[in-house]
C-alpha cells in the first residue's frame, strides 16, 4: 500500500513538472479565417473567434472603439494665424503714505498676489554684520506685537494665505498670496507684519540656530562655495556683496535684536517701497484696503549708502579651492557687466542664449555632448539696477577639471571673436519671445516681474513691447556686444573641488597664475605654466582683441522707488537672475527664505532669461 501511494505521488510530480501549454501566437486575419467552401453558411463565416487567453489571467477581449475615436484620428487643422500674447500692463497709484502701488488686473482665477519690494538689501548691511538683511527678512514674518509666531501661522493657515520674505543684493521683499474672498483679512495680517514686527528673544535664537545650521551645511556644497568665491572676486572682500552668502558663523552670532530692529526701521519704509499687486482685484479696491490698514506706516528719511569700489579685473587667473572627497569640481567663470538700463542689454540677453542659455548652447554642447565632462554647463546674465554680472557655471567630473577649464575658455574666446550664427540668433530670439507667456503665467510671477522691472527703471509697458524689440536684434548687434563685453582674458576662473590631482594640470593650461586655497588661510600661488609661448593669453590666443581693464566703481546711490530717477536710454527686457544663493553674483530676487543655500543646477539648463 505504501509502495502504491509513493508511485502515485511520483507520477503526480512528474505530471506537474511538464511545461504548461503556451497560447498560440497571434495569426494574421488571412491565416485565422476559415477557408470558404461552396456550402459555407453566412452564420458560420461570421462566428467570432474565441477570446484570447493567457496562462495566468482571464480572457482578453478585443478593445472596443471609443466614441471620440474618429475625432482623435483626424489631424488638427493649422492655426489661422501666429498666436499672439499681450503681456499685462499695470496701472500706477500712490498710497497716502507715499508708497507706490502697481496694480495688474488678472481676473481669470480668484487669487491675489502682492509683492512689496524695498530698495535696500544686502547693500544696507553694516561692516561685520553680513547676513543681517536676510535675518531681518526671516524675522518679520515671525510674529507681531499682538500675535506670536504660532498665532500668526495659525491665522495664515486658516485663511490659506502664503506669506514669505527674503533679501537679495539690492532689495528686500515681503510676498503674500491669498484667495480673493480672504483679501481683507490678508491685508490686515500683512499690515500687522509690516508695521508691528517684534523680535522676541526666543524667535531670534531659533532663527539664528537655523541660519548657523544652514551655514554648516553650505560647507559641504561646492556650488555654494563657488558662488561665495566668485562674489568675493567680483565685488571685493570689503563690499557687502563680497561677503559669504548669509554671512559667516561669526557675523551671524554677532547680530543682536537691536541690529534687526534698526535695519527694519531704517529701510522697511513706505518711501523705500514698491507695492506690486496682481490678480482678481481692481486698482480702486486694493488701494482702499491698503490705505485703511497702512495708515500708521510712516515714511522716514533714508540714509545714503556709500559702498566701497569693486576691485579691477585686469587679467585672468585661476582661483582654486580644494574640497577633497568630492567627485565633481564646480568650475565658474565670473565677470562684471552693466546695469539694467544699458542699451546693450537686449542684444546681450540674445547672445547669452547662444553661448550658454539654452540646452543646445555652445558651452553645453561642448562640455556635455562632445566631451562628456559634465551633466550641464550654462551661462547666466544678471542685470540689476546698479550693476551686472556674467557667470558660466557647471559641475565637472573631477578627473577632467583642467580639460574642462580649457574648453570653457575656448568657447568664450571663440564666441567673443565671432558671435552667433544666423541660425543660432533666430533660435535664441524665438526662445526668449515664446518664453514670455510661461514666465508670466501666475499672479505671483506677474507681481514679482512687474516690481523688478519698475525697480530697475524700465517702463510700465515693458513686457507688452519687448517681443517687437527682440525681433529687431540683428546678428551684428549680438556680435558687437559679445566682442565688447565677453572678456575671458580678464575674468577669473573659480574651481572648487578635489584640486590635489589637478593643480599641475591647471598650471599647465597657461591661463594665468593659479591660486590654490589648501585650507582656511593657506594660499599657494603658482605662476602660469612654463611651456606657454611668450605673450600667450590662453588656448586660442590672438583670436580676439586686446581688452581694457575693468575698473571698479561703487554703484551710484539709486533713488528709492518713490522718487524718479534718470530716464533710461533704452528699455531692453528685464532679466531674472540665475539660480544661486542670495547675495551672490547671480543672486535671485528674494522669495521664501531657504535654510540651505541652493546648489546651482548642473543637469538642466537655467530658465531662459525673462525678457
Amino acid at each position: 500500500m505504501t509502495t502504491t501511494r509513493a508511485l502515485t505521488l511520483l507520477a503526480a510530480l512528474v505530471a506537474c513538472s511538464h511545461e504548461q501549454p503556451k497560447p498560440a501566437p497571434a495569426s494574421t486575419p488571412a491565416a485565422s479565417a476559415p477557408a470558404r467552401t461552396p456550402d459555407s453558411t453566412p452564420a458560420q463565416a461570421s462566428t467570432p473567434p474565441p477570446p484570447t487567453t493567457t496562462q495566468s489571467g482571464p480572457p482578453l477581449q478585443a478593445a472596443q472603439e471609443t466614441p471620440d475615436a474618429p475625432f482623435r484620428a483626424e489631424k488638427p487643422p493649422p492655426l489661422p494665424a501666429k498666436m499672439h500674447f499681450d503681456a499685462p500692463v499695470p496701472v500706477e497709484r500712490k498710497l497716502r503714505n507715499g508708497a507706490r502701488v502697481l496694480v495688474t488686473e488678472l481676473h481669470a482665477v480668484p487669487i491675489v498676489a502682492i509683492d512689496i519690494l524695498f530698495a535696500t538689501g544686502v547693500n544696507g548691511e553694516p561692516a561685520g554684520k553680513a547676513g543681517l538683511a536676510g535675518f531681518v527678512a526671516n524675522m518679520v514674518t515671525e510674529g507681531t506685537k499682538t500675535r506670536t509666531t504660532t498665532q500668526l501661522a495659525a491665522e495664515l493657515d486658516e485663511q490659506a494665505i502664503e506669506l514669505a520674505a527674503g533679501a537679495g543684493n539690492e532689495t528686500s521683499r515681503v510676498r503674500l498670496n491669498a484667495l480673493k474672498e480672504s483679501l481683507p483679512r490678508s491685508i490686515e495680517l500683512l499690515a500687522d507684519v509690516l508695521q508691528n514686527p517684534t523680535f522676541r528673544p526666543g524667535d531670534v535664537d531659533r532663527i539664528r540656530k537655523l541660519k548657523l545650521a544652514g551655514l554648516a551645511q553650505k560647507l559641504g556644497n561646492p556650488g555654494a562655495l563657488a558662488a561665495d568665491e566668485a562674489a568675493k572676486l567680483l565685488y571685493g572682500e570689503k563690499h557687502p556683496w563680497g561677503q559669504p552668502a548669509g554671512g559667516s558663523p561669526e557675523t551671524v552670532e554677532s547680530i543682536t535684536a537691536d541690529d534687526l530692529r534698526r535695519f527694519r526701521e531704517d529701510w522697511y519704509r513706505p518711501n523705500n517701497a514698491l507695492i506690486s499687486v496682481a490678480g482678481d482685484v481692481t486698482a480702486d479696491e486694493i488701494v482702499r484696503l491698503l490705505d485703511q490698514r497702512l495708515g500708521g506706516w510712516k515714511p522716514a528719511r533714508l540714509r545714503k549708502l556709500v559702498l566701497p569700489p569693486f576691485p579691477p579685473l585686469s587679467h585672468r587667473f585661476i582661483d582654486a579651492v580644494d574640497k577633497p572627497g568630492t567627485t565633481q569640481s564646480q568650475v565658474w567663470v565670473a565677470g562684471r557687466l552693466f546695469e539694467a538700463r544699458n542699451p546693450d542689454r537686449l542684444p546681450m540677453l540674445v547672445a547669452n542664449e547662444v553661448l550658454g542659455g539654452l540646452f543646445t548652447s555652445r558651452l553645453n554642447m561642448n562640455l556635455r555632448e562632445q566631451h562628456g565632462y559634465s551633466y550641464g554647463v550654462f551661462s547666466h546674465v544678471q542685470l540689476s539696477r546698479s550693476y551686472g554680472a556674467f557667470l558660466a557655471t557647471g559641475g565637472i567630473l573631477a578627473q577632467h577639471t583642467a580639460e574642462a577649464v580649457r574648453e570653457y575658455e575656448k568657447e568664450l574666446e571663440r564666441f567673443a571673436a565671432a558671435g552667433p550664427t544666423d541660425g543660432e540668433l533666430a533660435k535664441a530670439k524665438e526662445t526668449l519671445i515664446r518664453g514670455l507667456p510661461a514666465a508670466l503665467e501666475t499672479n505671483d510671477a506677474v507681481a514679482s516681474a512687474i516690481a523688478t522691472t519698475v525697480f530697475n527703471g524700465l517702463p510700465l509697458d515693458h513686457y507688452r513691447t519687448v517681443p517687437g524689440r527682440i525681433e529687431k536684434v540683428t546678428r551684428a548687434d549680438a556680435t558687437r556686444v559679445a566682442r565688447k563685453w565677453i572678456r575671458p582674458r580678464q575674468w577669473p576662473v573659480v574651481v572648487v573641488g578635489p584640486i590635489g590631482g589637478a593643480a599641475d594640470a591647471l598650471q599647465a593650461l597657461a591661463l594665468g597664475e593659479v591660486r590654490l586655497h589648501r585650507g582656511p588661510g593657506v594660499l599657494e600661488v603658482r605662476a602660469a605654466g612654463p611651456q606657454s609661448p611668450a605673450g600667450a593669453k590662453g588656448p586660442t590666443a590672438g583670436t580676439v582683441r586686446e581688452d581694457e581693464a575693468q575698473t571698479g566703481t561703487p554703484p551710484a546711490a539709486a533713488p528709492p522707488p518713490g522718487q524718479a530717477g534718470p530716464p533710461p536710454a533704452s528699455q531692453p527686457p528685464s532679466v531674472p537672475p540665475p539660480p544661486g544663493p542670495a547675495g551672490r553674483p547671480g543672486a535671485p530676487e528674494p522669495g521664501p527664505p531657504a535654510q540651505t543655500p541652493p546648489t546651482p543646477g548642473a543637469q538642466q539648463p537655467p530658465p531662459s532669461a525673462r525678457p
